[in-house]
């Protein structure tokens, strides 16, 4: 008897360890350093890795992928009579504020232009030319990838 209950006590305690561990994987998977995909992808050296990083840490709000501030997408639906919360403010729909006019729209697109042209051309004065080069085509292919915008 006191067998089966220690086996009992060794299964629960290694399924509670397995868990945590699962966790873990997962929340580290989520996270996503842009710095070093680059280091590894265009082969940069460390002094190369530390000035990207310095450039990365200028301009934070590029370094975000995926809808909205962090990569949240909104909630789809209204699950279980939950108000429907918008995963990019954290809103409810009755909080959420107004949507921003097209002027205001047309002048984020240009500043957000400008501060990456300017990352482009920090950026160039790190890499080589062929690592540069690499970068750019990159890009283009991820933008060739992306479904055409409504208009």
């Amino acid at each position: 008897m006191k067998k089966m209950i220690l086996l009992l006590v060794a299964a629960f305690t290694m399924t509670g360890a397995f868990a945590q561990e699962d966790k873990g994987n997962r929340d580290s998977h989520r996270r996503f350093d842009r710095t070093e995909m680059m280091v590894k992808e265009y082969g940069l050296n460390e002094t190369q890795a530390a000035q990207l990083k310095e450039l990365n840490a200028k301009y934070p709000e590029l370094q975000r992928f995926g809808m909205g501030r962090g990569g949240r997408r909104p909630m789809m639906g209204n699950r279980g009579g939950n108000p429907q919360v918008d995963g990019n403010s954290g809103a409810t729909a009755q909080e959420r504020p107004a949507r921003p006019s097209r002027e205001e729209m047309e002048k984020r697109m240009n500043e957000r232009r400008q501060k990456q042209e300017a990352y482009d051309q920090e950026l160039k004065g790190i890499m080589t030319e062929d690592q540069f080069n690499a970068y750019q085509k990159k890009r283009e292919e991820m933008r060739n990838r992306r479904p055409p915008r409504r208009q």
